[in-house]
């Protein structure tokens, strides 16, 4: 599903970061749902850290029919930083938002990270599946930035 990559910031997990389970809805707050597949996610060790136990229901679900990155995102390489997409509407700003905030999604460790990726982002025939941050990366590429 996220080709070892963490469902919610799109890092690579397994050699960057500790292969972990995360529990969209949490198992304190939601027992029922702690073994349902469709409450789990492949995710690293950052984005479960700083998500804990904590749940908001506009927090935008990696694997919803509607869900695209480019919809809700944009990266800023020039910072680092994930922005709400000025293109959405209300909602899936305040979503984007909501997600950000929850996964710490621009720490600054997070940004820094963004920024050398998109360095190292040069020859878009090479397979996306290798970087980190390939769903942003291909976002920009494909816009022509």
């Amino acid at each position: 599903m996220t080709m070892a990559h963490c469902a919610f910031c799109d890092g690579a997990i397994g050699v960057e970061s500790r292969e972990t389970v995360e529990h969209f809805r949490p198992k304190s707050a939601f027992p029922d749902l702690a073994y349902e597949w469709n409450n789990r996610f492949p995710c690293c060790d950052m984005c479960q850290s700083n998500k804990r136990e904590m749940f908001d229901p506009d927090l935008l679900k990696p694997d919803a029919p509607e869900y695209a990155f480019s919809t809700y995102f944009v990266a800023n390489f020039r910072t680092g930083e994930l922005e709400p997409s000025p293109r959405s509407d209300e909602k899936a700003r305040l979503q984007a938002g909501v997600t950000i905030r929850i996964y710490g999604l621009n720490l600054p460790a997070r940004k820094k990270a963004r920024k050398r990726e998109w360095e190292r982002f040069v020859d878009p025939k090479t397979c996306l599946d290798d970087y980190n941050y390939r769903f942003s990366l291909a976002d920009k590429f494909c816009n022509g930035e």
